[in-house]
C-alpha cells in the first residue's frame, strides 16, 4: 500500500456459528459520525479534502459490510490507484487525494466526521 491510503482490516477477536466479533480503532478522538448505505453499482465521492478540519486529516471511513472498489489519485498527478476491499476495515485517505467508492455489493459504511466537518472542506474532482 502507498502513503496516500491506509487500509487496516478489523481485528477478529471471536467467531462462531452466529458470526464474528471484531475490534478496531481510529487514530484520533472522534465524537461525530455519518452512517451510510449504498446499493450495489452505485458511485460515491470524486472528492478530496485539504484537511481544514481535524476530521478530514486524514479522512477516515469504516467499511462495515460489503465489498467496494476504492479508486484514488493524488491531486496534480495522473496515476490512478484502485483496490478492492471486501472485509470490515478502517480506510484512511490522506489530504489532497481525490477518491471515489464503487459499491460492488450493497454496503454499509461509517464516515468518521460530521456533515459540518466536510462542508467547508470538500472539493470535487474526478478520480
Amino acid at each position: 500500500m502507498d502513503n496516500l491510503v491506509k487500509i487496516k482490516e478489523f481485528n477478529i477477536i471471536g467467531s462462531d456459528d452466529r458470526g464474528i466479533t471484531t475490534d478496531f480503532n481510529i487514530p484520533r478522538k472522534q465524537d461525530q459520525f455519518i452512517f451510510l448505505t449504498r446499493k450495489s453499482g452505485s458511485l460515491s465521492g470524486n472528492t478530496y479534502h485539504q484537511g481544514k478540519s481535524l476530521a478530514t486529516n486524514p479522512k477516515i471511513f469504516l467499511l462495515l459490510n460489503g465489498s467496494i472498489r476504492l479508486s484514488y489519485r493524488k491531486i496534480g498527478e495522473t496515476l490512478v490507484n484502485s483496490i478492492v476491499i471486501d472485509k470490515p476495515s478502517t480506510i484512511e485517505i490522506s489530504t489532497m487525494v481525490t477518491h471515489k467508492v464503487e459499491a460492488i455489493s450493497d454496503i454499509m459504511m461509517v464516515e468518521c466526521n460530521s456533515i459540518a466537518d466536510i462542508q467547508s472542506d470538500r472539493n470535487k474532482e474526478d478520480v
